[in-house]
């Protein structure tokens, strides 16, 4: 199942997910959080590699429980403060205001948990390669592309010597430029040009 494409559900939970994490953003509190998400997704694109969300997750959750730790004490610091006062019968509204971030801050964990990488997690494979809304996959020449290595780009405009590129390829390999799969990559192609 991860090198399967996302199903229309768990799409729906990533939006839903992105539609929970708009008012914070709104108001400011949760633009870090957001951010951390936002940059794991675009390193997870560029790197293709899904422990940058993995990375992103973790910070989101350690911002939400600062959040929510700090929200409890202020809910119990307002809370012993009216509560030992022999006038107040009732808390206050920082007590409640406390208590209400707090509740939103634990919500966040479970949410972020459930509607973003959960779903993400289970076709970790294929949103690393072709992303989060793709359901097709990229074509071979598109992902071999990037790892293959082209030899010459102008080889119409001029001749060139088998020997010399060889020659060239090996001095790349040697000052460490290159690794030795790729010089025995473009040796290959070299001699079946030849």
């Amino acid at each position: 199942m991860q090198n399967q494409p996302m199903s229309s559900g768990d799409q729906g939970k990533l939006l839903i997910f992105s539609l929970l994490m708009a008012p914070s953003i709104v108001f400011l509190f949760g633009i870090i959080p957001a951010i951390f998400l936002g940059f794991g997704i675009y390193m997870m694109k560029k790197n293709q590699d899904f422990s940058s969300i993995n990375t992103a997750v973790k910070n989101f959750k350690g911002y939400a429980w600062l959040a929510l730790i700090g929200c409890a004490l202020s809910s119990i610091y307002w809370g012993n403060k009216y509560f030992s006062a022999e006038d107040s019968w009732f808390y206050d509204d920082e007590f409640f205001t406390s208590l209400i971030f707090a509740g939103i801050a634990f919500a966040y964990l479970i949410v972020v948990q459930v509607l973003f990488y959960s779903p993400m997690n289970r076709h970790r494979e294929w949103v690393e390669v072709n992303g989060i809304f793709s359901t097709k996959p990229k074509s071979c020449n598109e992902s071999t592309n990037q790892s293959e290595v082209d030899i010459i780009k102008g080889e119409k405009l001029k001749q060139y010597s088998v020997a010399d590129e060889l020659t060239k390829w090996a001095k790349l390999k040697e000052d460490g430029h290159i690794s030795e799969e790729e010089f025995n990559e473009a040796r290959t192609k070299l001699l079946k040009r030849n």
